[in-house]
């Protein structure tokens, strides 16, 4: 049965703190730990493969943005705790139909033999596709066992990553010699990638049946089945498993409430166990949820940031989770039973709307630009778009556009998260966007320290564009800039607000 806890147990947190860390005494010991590191397998990790066209490969071993060559965001894995450095195996990679894929990644051995409790835990993403499969399995000196596999629907995709966590003490059998492996079998199918794989020796099991409630916008609620333990201890972070230096919230089993968080994030809550024997559990699996938004209405519309190219370096997250219908009539398609709003000032006549980095139960997104305000909003001609980038046309720089985004699915309870990036057409110029006020700034030519009239209390922080409007530099709001370091050539100093609009610019030479 799934109950709160009210155990009282060892008040080792107080109230919950941002970064807090974890403490370091009597954890599970860590008998295996691989990273991939630098690109390589650290600890002795082989590959064996068998009438395979491809093989497993540690990143960054040649892995870029399109490795994932199908995938049609180009994603590198993220979340779940994946960094640059991991092993993946890309059967799309491979060639074309023919491909047949078959390699396994096999541990060195680990001694079991002293394990009360030996669990298994990993980073992973599996895009599934046709008959493509993925199994661990561990050996415990004579036969190897399977204890987990995943075929037909992906795990951790689109992102973040899944982090799991599986009890192999029976599968070990006490091996002075035990393994682990990871066989990945398709054809011309998808990937399978893995990061952070860990195996742990603890004198209990973590407690099973995490879950989370209660959402709100700062916060979340959580409960487990109480195993018997002597306490407990949670940690919620962004997505990676416990490291002692990624908790965003912490407590225990008589503080079962984390505040402090971001709306409209995910976040990822764990649990673990402190022993009757001494020590800890090992974590258990991640659990993700994510905390409720304020932009479900037009009236609590998120500002944007303006980018001036379409590099997409200012970009603004948003989800559904917990969106409900504006009920605001339309002529788009699809249904906006869950839109949630945006908005942003215009530079010029034309922009880039870009959902990118689209994440969770559906990816199948649709947006809408409105001009006018909250209570008398009129469509933006030919903004409708389900492609998830469009080009809206026709605006009025300066003036304020809201965007609506929804899924297209009437299907309630979508918790999918994705980035917004607003985008400008480079090749229009700074100079095109009308209605800006021209900042007084010397001496111009620079050669090193330019300074400019602040007087505005709107501003908020300074961005210096180079001539094609790529950004180069982002500086807080002061009188004096230093360009020293500038390569010589033509620039502007572009003056922003706090809700991420530009309020003035001026061009520069840089000497």
């Amino acid at each position: 049965m799934q109950m709160n806890i009210t155990r009282t147990s060892m008040t080792l947190f107080g109230a919950m703190f941002l970064g807090l860390s974890i403490p370091t005494t009597s954890l599970a010991q860590v008998i295996l730990e691989e990273h991939f590191t630098g690109g390589a397998s650290t600890t002795g990790f082989t590959i064996v493969s068998v009438d395979s066209d491809c093989d497993w490969t540690f990143a960054p071993g040649g892995l870029t943005a399109t490795t994932f060559s199908v995938d049609g965001a180009g994603a590198v894995v993220a979340g779940g705790g994946f960094d640059d450095d991991f092993a993946f195996l890309d059967s799309d990679a491979c060639g074309g139909t023919a491909v047949v894929v078959n390699s396994t990644l096999v541990s060195p051995a680990f001694d079991a033999g002293s394990a009360s409790v030996l669990n298994l835990s990993y980073s992973h993403q599996f895009q599934a596709r046709a008959s493509s499969f993925c199994k661990v399995e561990v050996f415990d000196g004579t036969t190897w066992t399977e204890v987990a596999m995943y075929t037909g629907t992906s795990v951790g995709y689109p992102n973040p990553a899944a982090v799991e966590n599986i009890d192999i003490t029976t599968a070990a059998g006490g091996s002075t010699i035990a393994q682990v492996r990871f066989q990945f079998s398709t054809g011309w199918d998808w990937w399978w990638a893995l990061d952070n794989i860990t195996v742990t020796v603890a004198n209990c099991s973590f407690p099973l049946e995490l879950a989370a409630s209660n959402n709100t916008t700062s916060g979340a609620s959580f409960s487990w089945q109480d195993n018997g333990s002597t306490g407990y201890e949670w940690v919620v972070t962004t997505g990676g498993a416990p490291d002692g230096s990624n908790a965003i919230a912490t407590g225990d089993g008589s503080n079962l409430t984390a505040s402090g968080l971001n709306s409209g994030l995910p976040y990822s809550v764990f649990v673990r166990a402190l022993c009757a024997g001494g020590g800890t559990s090992a974590w258990s699996p991640g659990v993700p949820f994510s905390t409720s938004i304020t932009n479900d209405e037009c009236s609590g519309a998120v500002p944007l940031t303006v980018n001036t190219d379409y590099e997409c370096l200012d970009v603004t997250p948003g989800t559904f989770a917990d969106a409900t219908a504006s009920n605001i009539t339309t002529t788009c398609f699809g249904t906006p039973d869950d839109d949630v709003w945006f908005r942003f000032t215009a530079l010029t006549t034309t922009h880039r709307v870009d959902l990118i980095d689209l994440a969770g139960s559906t990816t199948d997104l649709y947006h809408a630009l409105w001009s006018g305000t909250c209570g008398d909003l009129t469509l933006v001609p030919n903004s409708c778009s389900d492609p998830q980038t469009s080009d809206p046309v026709g605006l009025v720089a300066g003036q304020t556009y809201f965007l609506q985004v929804y899924t297209w699915t009437a299907t309630p309870g979508q918790t999918s998260t994705f980035n917004v990036c607003i985008g400008s057409d480079p090749s229009i110029g700074i100079y095109e966007n009308a209605g800006l006020r021209m900042l007084s700034i010397y001496p111009n030519p620079v050669r090193d320290q330019l300074s400019f009239d602040a007087t505005d209390t709107r501003a908020h922080h300074l961005n210096v564009m180079d001539a094609t409007g790529r950004r180069v530099m982002e500086h807080p709001l002061t009188r004096t800039v230093d360009v020293e370091l500038l390569v010589p050539g033509t620039y502007f100093l572009i003056l922003i607000d706090k809700d991420g609009s530009v309020i003035g610019r001026a061009p520069f030479v840089k000497e």
